[in-house]
């Protein structure tokens, strides 16, 4: 008859099986990540035993930040945990910079992602549990943020196209993992780093959740239920957003701000801020107040310039855009044209230059022969357009070019003669007859703008 020890472990790795079961029921190969402290030590026992139940292979990360002295120490532990599994382990140095309070945390973290991001694994299992849980949610609460936030971390979720992120132990709380640690007689690494209460999650953990035990023992299992209603208010505001953006964003990516304009507040901000997420922009709830005011309320030729973390928030003609960040080239960038490559590539200018080939129109090869160069604006040119010079300028309001646009857009010149500004308009005295083949110029922004 199994004894007390063995059948508290077997209970675990039932209890994990069943999640597995349910989560990644096709895993076939599983990577956890091993700090060496008992939370990620008792799930890489417990995977263990189940990856011999079901037969899926198991490996092992462990992310040395280099910030402890022991450091290490400590991954020379985990290689020897690893090899007395027969684990394999995988293990990398990162860099992290030390800023004090949050920014350790916060730093760390991003660098151990990033690693954990490499992994080739169907399935990384990370050994958070309720007290982590708990601590996110009230550093979210504190953080001032909506559900999104307040949803905290899920059991799943994508980390790369091939691999997803598995929380199984959120449900148990840290002194069930010890208890079964030290039942089972396994080693772990103590963080000495654990004690420094100037980091606020160590703050939260030793001076106020045992605090806030005494009056509510029952603290977690609240707070978990805070998460999976938070979760759920969260998804029905993505299905709102995916709605309202299904109307309101057009076919080049731009929202329209007269119909962001026409719904509630609350919902406004909801588009908006999941219109500048999806494509990996920044907006905290002050700025998501901020650029809802310059988009829909400022005077109607105003072009505001709003940074959104990589990117720039911009409108016109009552249509936002999200905009990368440039700095025009102010010297000419030499190149040759040829029929055989007609997309070149200018990174210095942030985009493509393509020449679509035409029947009747478009530059005459001739004009593409030699002393080709791409300049930025200088200010008074113009372009002769069936015997009249019109000035670039006019061209490009013509166009309706946003003006963010008629800054960023290079001009095409032979030697000195200003063949074309793509988009705008190109010189009609240079244009090829029938049966020639001419070339109009188009410019490829990479952000699409």
């Amino acid at each position: 008859m199994a004894d007390s020890r063995t059948t508290l472990r077997l209970d675990w790795v039932d209890y994990l099986e069943t999640a597995l079961h349910e989560a990644f029921p096709e895993a076939r190969h599983i990577e956890v990540a091993l700090s060496g402290g008992v939370d990620s030590v008792c799930l890489t026992y417990l995977l263990a035993d189940l990856a011999k139940r079901r037969g899926f292979r198991l490996s092992a990360v462990h992310v040395n930040h280099q910030i402890n002295l022991r450091a290490g120490d400590w991954q020379e532990f985990c290689q020897w945990l690893c090899a007395s599994l027969n684990i394999p382990l995988r293990t990398a140095k990162v860099e992290v910079n030390w800023g004090g309070g949050d920014s350790l945390e916060a730093e760390a973290r991003q660098a151990r992602y990033a690693i954990f991001a490499q992994s080739q694994a169907d399935v990384l299992a990370l050994a958070h549990h309720a007290d982590d849980q708990a601590e996110t949610i009230l550093l979210q609460l504190l953080r001032g943020a909506g559900p999104h936030g307040l949803a905290a971390m899920p059991v799943t979720r994508a980390l790369t196209e091939h691999t997803q992120l598995w929380r199984p132990l959120l449900n148990a709380t840290r002194d069930q993992l010890e208890a079964l640690a030290t039942v089972e007689d396994w080693i772990w690494i103590e963080d000495d780093s654990n004690d420094d209460t100037r980091l606020r999650r160590n703050f939260l953990r030793h001076d106020i959740l045992p605090r806030l035990a005494q009056g509510y023992p029952d603290y977690r299992e609240q707070l978990l239920r805070s998460v999976r209603r938070a979760a759920d208010a969260a998804a029905l505001l993505d299905e709102l957003a995916a709605s309202d953006l299904e109307l309101m964003v057009g076919a080049d990516s731009s929202l329209d701000l007269d119909m962001l304009a026409h719904v509630s507040l609350p919902r406004a901000r909801n588009a908006l801020f999941a219109w500048v997420e999806e494509r990996g922009g920044v907006l905290t709830p002050d700025g998501l107040d901020e650029a809802l005011v310059q988009l829909l309320d400022a005077a109607p030729d105003a072009n505001p310039m709003i940074d959104v973390g990589a990117w720039r928030l911009t409108r016109y003609r009552q249509r936002a855009y999200l905009i990368r960040p440039f700095t025009t080239p102010t010297a000419p960038i030499a190149f040759e044209f040829s029929p055989e490559q007609l997309t070149l590539d200018f990174p210095d200018w942030g985009g493509r230059l393509r020449f679509n080939p035409i029947a009747n129109g478009g530059l005459r090869q001739v004009a593409l022969t030699g002393g080709l160069t791409l300049r930025p604006r200088q200010g008074g040119e113009s372009l002769p357009q069936n015997g009249v010079n019109k000035t670039l300028k006019n061209l490009l309001q013509e166009a309706g070019m946003p003006p963010y646009r008629r800054e960023r857009l290079p001009l095409i010149y032979q030697n000195d003669t200003l063949l074309a500004a793509p988009g705008a308009g190109i010189n009609t005295e240079l244009l090829a007859a029938e049966p020639d083949v001419g070339y109009v110029p188009v410019w490829l922004p990479y952000d699409g703008y």
